[in-house]
């Protein structure tokens, strides 16, 4: 088998690299995937591989049966890019100014139709349903809940869900399967000190919302230091301060917009609580008002440990057993694949790019930029892990 998909994988090779040159050419944002998603219904429609399209604005769920009823697994691809202008001067960089696939995406698109390509062929030699999910808006709102919420995971019920991310900091040929946490939830938050605008010359006379930006800018950090425990995993990140127009006014309002990262739901009441108590103390000491909009975004990735085990069993066929890396700390980045997992058990896999593991491939970069080679063993992994699901017995 595993010669098999070697074949079939070279076969759809010049296909699919292909389609990933036109989607990285074409990159479109969050809910805007519509040519993106046109190009993966050709394909679908060329091969007569059975699909729903215009799932939450643009996703796509496309549908594998084998020769007789059993397990159903599911398998996710993004399709969304960045607002980044691409500085690479690939001969198929963005033609779009100020978009970029940047994070690999157009690559899970194109892995994921050549591994469906490649098991179109195989159906007959396996039992149940493949279902394949091409998600909108991961970079922001996140597509993933609505699309389930429009019942991707139902009819037929999945069993199981993987997917899988390009990775810049895990090199190629290699693949990085751990059990438990794996990425990181993600809350973000907008916070508006509102104080008494004045002569900078007279602060004595004003409530200065700099000043308590600064201070709770300050002080928020010991939330990390002295209230999360030293072993646990935490990051809130200030990434956004907006106040005043000139050098002598006192403003009468800050605004400041953050992110916070955390691994369990332990953790995400701490930081949220704190956030909220510093930014009401803060008002307080000054004699000022505050209005914090908090918003809770992705639930932590969480790989289940029996799926990921099957996936590791499974790569171990197609890789050397030391190129599967089975143990890592979480990377704190966010993934709203974590709402696949909270729904059924499942595993999301880093798959390799980098040449130099000194040298790591920045994910967001205007330089990000990997071999189309790598399509091959993201193909395969997919190909693999469902096969070997859909025919296990538990």
């Amino acid at each position: 088998m595993q010669e098999k998909l070697a074949k079939l994988a070279q076969k759809y090779y010049d296909e699919v690299v292909e389609l990933r040159h036109r989607i990285h050419e074409e990159p479109e944002l969050e809910f805007e995937e519509f040519n993106t998603a046109r190009l993966i219904c050709k394909i679908l429609d060329k091969y007569k591989i059975p699909y729903k399209k215009n799932i939450a604005k643009t996703g796509i769920l496309a549908y594998i049966n084998g020769k007789n009823p059993g397990k159903c697994v599911l398998f996710r691809a993004d399709m969304d890019a960045l607002p980044v202008q691409e500085e690479t001067n690939l001969p198929f960089s963005s033609k779009i100014k100020g978009k970029m696939h940047a994070c690999g995406h157009d690559g899970h698109c194109a892995g994921l139709v050549g591994a469906m390509l490649v098991l179109n062929e195989l159906k007959n030699e396996f039992s149940g349903t493949i279902k394949f999910m091409f998600q909108p808006a991961e970079e922001g709102s996140g597509g993933a809940l609505p699309m389930i919420k429009e019942g991707i995971l139902e009819n037929p019920y999945v069993d199981a869900v993987f997917g899988c991310h390009l990775w810049g900091s895990v090199l190629e040929n290699q693949v990085q399967i751990v059990s438990g946490e794996m990425m990181a939830g993600v809350d973000i938050f907008t916070l508006e000190f509102i104080g008494q605008g004045g002569h900078g010359a007279h602060p004595h006379t004003t409530k200065d919302p700099i000043i308590m930006a600064a201070k709770f800018i300050n002080d928020i950090q010991c939330v990390i230091s002295r209230r999360l425990r030293p072993v646990d995993a935490g990051v809130i990140t200030i990434g956004s301060v907006r106040a005043g127009t000139t050098f002598n006014v006192i403003p009468q309002n800050a605004i400041l917009k953050g992110t916070v990262r955390f691994l369990n739901e332990e953790n995400h009441k701490l930081l949220k609580s704190n956030i909220e108590r510093i930014a009401k103390a803060v008002a307080l000491e000054f004699e000022a008002e505050f209005k914090l909009d908090y918003v809770r975004e992705y639930p932590p990735l969480i790989n289940d440990d029996k799926m990921a085990k099957l996936a590791r069993k499974a790569l171990s066929k197609i890789i050397k057993d030391e190129n599967i890396i089975k143990e890592a700390k979480a990377d704190m980045g966010a993934e709203d694949f974590a709402f696949l997992t909270k729904e059924r058990p499942g595993a999301y896999i880093f798959v390799g790019i980098a040449k130099d593991i000194n040298n790591p491939i920045l994910h967001h970069s205007s330089n990000f930029c990997w071999d189309d080679e790598n399509l091959k063993l993201l193909m395969k992994t997919h190909c693999v892990i469902a096969l070997d699901f859909l025919a296990s017995k538990d």
